[in-house]
């Protein structure tokens, strides 16, 4: 790698200006400690996570977001996907972006990734087979890495890339040998054992369709491909149905439900700085109580009726076709 290459990274995290506080999204911004335990855990050991419930819902979905947006400007995203779904969402935050300390790279936002998931399944005790992991754009590289780690009940892939060297020749040719790779995607695909719906349009500029063409041929479960013809890498998925609802809904049999009360413990919602040990950059979260979370979300309205939300960003049996354009 040549030097000063670190510059490839820089431009894989851009890391926006944050769109959201520590007091925005009450009950329903989460800090999730790396270790998992709350007793004295630092502020460098907390991820920030938007967890959206909603009501005897079965599934939930693992949102890993692209470069450009923090857990803040994706909120509107993750709240049309629990409405659309019936689903509850877990939207983990990288390091660098919105509250979240630290330098986004490959092993840092997969760490990330992984405390989001341990938090499904050991805290929430969630089963695998009832968790969906949905990335997008550089969200991909997580997303490909918690499913080849774990078999998840389906793995959803939008605008993926072969690679980040890969990614990298479609702009610079063959100085491409000299970045160092970062996501090689088109090797951990192929030890995936989750369904997959992938979902990449041919109006794509900025990681051509064809990555995700590779990426598919190279899977070897029970998959879908989505092509759309009218889709642009930021295109708001949500506008035509047939770009990414339908073949969700299709493809992972959505909704479904399971009707025993989630119980969220009380100190996810709890960051506050240490008191009185002349420290800064502490937070305490203290274990004494838990609660349905079905209820946070509803209160969360009630908290905050009339206030505005941040804008949604948009970059926030086996066979491939194409989404029919939509129809005014």
């Amino acid at each position: 790698m040549l030097p000063g290459l670190d510059i490839v990274n820089k431009l894989l995290f851009p890391t926006p200006q944050s769109t959201y506080t520590a007091d925005d999204f009450p009950g329903e911004l989460i800090w999730v400690p790396k270790s998992l335990n709350p007793d004295a855990a630092s502020l460098e050991d907390c991820v920030p996570c938007l967890l959206l419930t909603t009501t005897s819902a079965r599934f939930f979905i693992l949102y890993l977001h692209s470069n450009a947006e923090d857990i803040g400007r994706c909120y509107n995203f993750c709240m049309s996907i629990r409405s659309q779904f019936q689903v509850h969402v877990l939207a983990v935050e990288y390091p660098g972006y919105g509250l979240c300390p630290g330098q986004a790279d490959e092993d840092s936002v997969t760490e990330n990734a992984l405390v989001a998931l341990n938090f499904l399944t050991q805290i929430l005790e969630w089963p695998l087979d009832e968790i969906l992991v949905l990335g997008r754009s550089i969200g991909c590289g997580p997303a490909l890495q918690l499913a080849a780690r774990h078999r998840v009940y389906g793995l959803v892939l939008i605008a993926p890339f072969i690679s980040v060297r890969e990614l990298f020749r479609e702009y610079v040719g063959r100085a491409a040998e000299y970045i160092e790779e970062r996501f090689a995607n088109k090797n951990v695909i192929k030890q995936i054992e989750s369904p997959l719906l992938l979902i990449h349009g041919k109006q794509d500029t900025v990681v051509p369709w064809t990555h995700g063409q590779a990426l598919y041929r190279e899977c070897r479960t029970r998959k879908r491909m989505v092509i759309p013809d009218d889709m642009k890498h930021n295109t708001n998925i949500l506008h035509d149905a047939a770009f990414f609802v339908l073949p969700m809904l299709h493809f992972f049999s959505l909704p479904d439900y399971r009707f025993d009360d989630m119980i969220v413990p009380q100190w996810v919602f709890d960051r506050k700085p240490a008191q009185g040990d002349g420290k800064s950059g502490e937070c305490v979260l203290t274990t004494s109580h838990v609660f349905q979370s079905t209820s946070a979300s509803q209160r969360c309205r009630e908290d905050t009726a009339g206030r505005p939300r941040p804008s949604p960003a948009h970059d926030g049996q086996s066979r491939a076709y194409s989404a029919r354009p939509a129809v005014s």
